[in-house]
């Protein structure tokens, strides 16, 4: 059910983010995703405001409606369960000649999960503004109950609520390498500690999953973007290089639990059709190996030996692979200037966008529909 809300959360705030350009804004974006079993409903809002002296100030505002048949949900048999998740979000950024630094928060709240985050960033421009570099750090507090029980937030620990501290830093790198075509490079270090399974999956013959309670998350990752002004084209290119560890050695394992292992490519078209007209056609495929101490307890029952340390259900801890085309139409409302109450929207920009994602794993394909409006002001 999370895995469901992080793809639509994650699709909808990177979309946002990249329409926030410059200047004061407003955005208004629902999406819906619906697979076998889960659908979820997720309705935005996002302001920026932008200061002559330099402090800009944005905030965000969604709600997670999310239905699933699942036990993993929390209840107690197979039938349909309805969680509702609210998050805000408030960000000042302050401007300077050729740098800016920025102080992010947000908090997230459901019946058993809550989460803060804090984050901060700084970008300086070099190079007569052509190159770029920007560092980020972050720190996350999530707190989770179970419902009807005492878990055990750790082996042999029971709590009433169990723990997860995070740790975030990052560094990218853009070049404008001519006045069409661009670069970045990124690296991403993510320190995890506290419980990160699902209070409600059970494992056959053994009961409610354990799984490593600290991982040390990397990635690696590249984009290249080319504009073709002759047929108003633009592609882009990127790939992303992920690998994760128990750090410093697990005594519990003679061998490191996690040591998952993946690789992310993504294309991107984007076409002008008419001056007001602008189509997207994405295509993203993901390979991962499995966690090393992970193996599939539905299709074998008995693959974890008697006295495992850890064992899990998961599906997204299995070797899988996704793929996940997308049709994405932008439409400037300027054509609407003349007609009575619709003039209202002329000054913004409608998007609307289709994504069919296909995955190997039980949960089977999925269809993610997103609608927006942006509204300079």
């Amino acid at each position: 059910m999370k895995r469901a809300a992080l793809l639509v959360a994650t699709t909808g705030v990177l979309a946002a983010a990249s329409a926030a350009v410059a200047g004061d804004y407003v955005v208004v974006r629902g999406a819906y995703y619906r697979e076998a079993s889960t659908r979820v409903i997720q309705p935005i809002v996002e302001v920026e405001r932008e200061s002559p002296s330099g402090i800009d100030v944005g905030a965000h505002f969604l709600v997670d409606a999310i239905t699933s048949a699942s036990i993993a949900a929390g209840t107690a048999i197979d039938n349909v369960f309805t969680e509702v998740r609210d998050e805000v979000g408030l960000r000042v950024r302050m401007r300077w000649a050729r740098s800016d630094a920025t102080i992010a928060y947000r908090y997230s709240a459901e019946s058993d999960y809550w989460s803060h985050g804090i984050g901060v960033s700084y970008g300086r421009r070099f190079w007569g503004d052509t190159g770029a570099v920007r560092l980020s750090a972050g720190r996350g507090f999530d707190t989770m109950s179970a419902r009807g029980r005492t878990p055990e937030c750790r082996p042999g620990m029971s709590a009433v609520t169990c723990p997860l501290d995070s740790w975030y830093a990052g560094v990218n790198y853009t070049q404008i390498l001519s006045p069409v075509w661009l670069a970045q490079v990124s690296y991403e270090l993510a320190y995890l500690d506290g419980f990160q399974g699902n209070l409600y999956r059970a494992a056959p013959n053994f009961g409610y999953e354990v799984v490593p309670d600290k991982r040390l998350r990397h990635a690696v990752a590249a984009r290249s973007a080319y504009y073709f002004p002759q047929t108003g084209t633009g592609v882009q290119l990127f790939y992303r290089h992920y690998w994760d560890a128990f750090p410093g050695g697990d005594d519990a394992s003679a061998l490191d639990p996690w040591a998952l292992r993946a690789e992310t490519v993504e294309g991107r078209v984007y076409q002008e059709v008419t001056a007001n007209l602008e189509l997207r056609l994405l295509f993203r495929y993901h390979w991962q190996n499995h966690a090393q101490f992970w193996c599939d307890a539905i299709a074998i029952p008995g693959c974890y030996a008697p006295g495992s340390t850890y064992y899990s259900t998961d599906p997204k801890l299995g070797a899988l692979t996704t793929k996940y085309p997308e049709l994405k139409v932008v439409w400037e409302a300027g054509a609407m200037r003349d007609l009575p109450f619709f003039r209202w929207f002329a000054g913004g920009s409608f998007e609307v966008s289709y994504g069919y994602f296909l995955q190997t794993t039980s949960f089977g394909g999925a269809h993610l529909l997103q609608a927006g409006y942006r509204l300079p002001y």
